[in-house]
C-alpha cells in the first residue's frame, strides 16, 4: 500500500502545483522532488525511529468512539477548518486574518515573503510533503505595537473518515505586538499535515495553546516553525491524547539576544494510541533562554515519544536552556521513549536535561485509600496533581479551563484502569 500511496500523493502534488498561487510552483516543485527521492518517513530515518508514519498509513484505522469536541470560545476570533476546508463565514477577519489564498495572491505581499522562509528545513519530510500538497490555510500579520485583545481560535474539526488535507498557517508579529492562539484538533483525519510558520519581531509575544483531542484512528503529522527575535517571547502549552499516529514537532530558532521560549506539554495517552512530541530549539544569539517541561501519563498499550534537542551555536554565549521529561505509566504494557539531546558549541552556558519514568506513588495512593477515597478517584487526584503545575502555566483562565475539561474527561475514562498493580 505504501507504494500505491506514494504514487497517489505524487499524482496529487502534480495537480496542485501552483493552485494556491501560481508563483509557488517552483517551491512546490522542489518539495515534490524531495518526496519523490525520499518518500514517507519510516524507522530507517533516525528522527523517525520511534514513529513510523509509513507503517501507520499502511495499517487499518483503529475503531473510534463517539467524538468529543473542544468547546468554541465565546470571546474569540474563530477560524474553523471543517475536514480541512476553511469556513469563510467564521470570524477570523475580526483581527485581520485572511484566507491563505488571499495572503499569497501577490508575490510581493508581506506574508508571501514568509512561506517557506521561517527557519527553513530543506530536508524535512513533512514540511516538504505539506508544501507540495498545499491547498488551504490562514495568514495573520499583527502590526507593530498592537496587542490583539481576542484570542485566535484555530479550530480543526475532522468529521469525515475520508479527510486527507494539508494546511499551512502563517503568523507574523511585528515589533512589540502580542497575540494568543488557541489551536484545537478534534475527530479523526485519515491523514493530515499542518505546518505553522511564525515570526516574532523585537519585543513581541506569542502565546500558543495547542490541544489535540483526536479519536483513536486519527493520523496527523504537524510541524510548528518559529523564529524569535531580540527580546521576544514564545510561550506554548501542548496538550495531546494521541491517535493512531499523532506527531507534533516544534522547531524554533532563538535568533535575537534575550529571546525566550517556554514550552510545557501534557500528554495523556491510552489504549493503542501513539503520541510523539519532538522539539528542536536552536540558540543562535547570546543571552537567550529556553525551558521545556513535558509530562506524560500513559495507560493501556499506549506509546509516547519525547525527543528534545537543544542546539547552542558558537556565538550564543550566556545561553540558559533546560529540558525535562516526566512520565507516569499506568500499565505495564504502556511505553515511553525519551531522547534528550544537547549540542553545545559555546563555552559559557547553562544547559541541562533530565528524564524520569515511573508508577503512581504507592504510599500516596495508600494514604488516600485509607481515608475512604475510592481507588479510581485516588488515582485521578494524583494524576491531576502531576499535571497541576503545567496547567498553571496557562495564563488565561478561559483557556486553562478548556484544557482542564479535557484532562478531567480523560481521567474519568482511564484513571481507574487496573494497571500498575498488575
Amino acid at each position: 500500500m505504501t507504494g500505491s500511496l506514494s504514487e497517489s500523493l505524487l499524482a496529487t502534488m502534480e495537480k496542485r502545483r501552483g493552485a494556491v498561487a501560481p508563483w509557488l510552483g517552483d517551491l512546490q516543485g522542489q518539495a515534490q522532488e524531495f518526496f519523490k527521492r525520499e518518500g514517507l518517513p519510516n524507522r530507517r530515518v533516525e528522527a523517525w525511529r520511534y514513529s513510523d508514519l509509513a507503517k501507520a498509513l499502511r495499517d487499518d484505522p483503529l475503531p473510534d468512539a463517539t467524538p468529543v469536541f473542544a468547546p468554541e470560545l465565546q470571546q474569540a476570533a474563530v477560524a474553523a477548518f471543517v475536514n480541512g476546508v476553511l469556513d469563510d463565514k467564521s470570524s477570523y477577519a475580526r483581527i485581520g486574518a485572511v484566507n491563505l489564498r488571499t495572503a499569497l495572491g501577490e508575490k510581493d505581499s508581506p506574508l508571501a515573503g514568509v512561506i517557506g522562509k521561517v527557519y527553513p528545513q530543506a530536508d524535512h519530510p513533512i514540511v516538504n510533503l505539506n508544501t507540495a500538497l498545499l491547498e488551504e490555510g490562514l495568514a495573520l500579520r499583527v502590526p507593530a505595537g498592537e496587542k490583539v485583545s481576542l484570542p485566535l481560535h484555530l479550530r480543526f474539526l475532522w468529521t469525515s473518515a475520508g479527510s486527507d488535507r494539508h494546511l499551512r498557517l502563517l503568523i507574523q508579529l511585528e515589533e512589540g505586538a502580542e497575540l494568543t492562539v488557541y489551536e484545537t484538533h478534534d475527530g479523526a483525519p485519515l491523514f493530515s499535515t499542518v505546518v505553522t510558520e511564525f515570526t516574532l519581531g523585537k519585543g513581541s509575544k506569542l502565546t500558543h495553546i495547542r490541544q489535540e483531542s483526536f479519536l483513536a484512528g486519527a493520523r496527523q503529522a504537524a510541524v510548528t516553525l518559529g523564529e524569535i527575535a531580540e527580546e521576544a517571547t514564545y510561550r506554548a502549552f501542548y496538550f495531546s491524547q494521541g491517535g493512531q499516529f499523532a506527531r507534533h514537532e516544534a522547531l524554533l530558532k532563538l535568533a535575537g539576544e534575550t529571546a525566550h521560549a517556554e514550552l510545557d506539554g501534557a500528554v495523556m495517552v491510552a489504549d493503542q494510541r501513539h503520541c510523539d512530541n519532538t522539539t528542536v530549539i536552536e540558540h543562535a544569539a547570546p543571552n537567550a533562554t529556553s525551558n521545556q517541561v513535558f509530562r506524560s501519563v500513559l495507560a493501556g498499550s499506549a506509546r509516547g515519544v519525547y525527543q528534545g534537542c537543544i542546539k547552542v551555536g558558537q556565538v550564543a554565549q550566556k545561553t540558559d536552556a533546560r529540558q525535562l521529561s516526566r512520565a507516569l505509566l499506568l500499565s505495564h504494557k504502556a511505553e515511553i521513549v525519551t531522547k534528550p539531546e544537547l549540542e553545545i558549541f559555546a563555552d559559557d552556558v547553562k544547559c541541562s536535561h533530565g528524564a524520569t519514568a515511573g508508577e503512581l506513588d504507592a504510599n500516596a495512593l495508600f494514604f488516600l485509600r485509607a481515608r475512604g477515597i475510592p481507588e479510581a478517584e485516588a488515582r485521578a487526584m494524583l494524576i491531576e496533581a502531576f499535571f497541576g503545575e503545567a496547567l498553571d502555566k496557562i495564563e488565561s483562565d478561559v483557556l486553562r479551563e478548556a484544557v482542564a475539561k479535557s484532562v478531567n474527561a480523560w481521567l474519568t475514562t482511564h484513571a481507574g484502569e487496573a494497571a500498575h498493580v498488575e
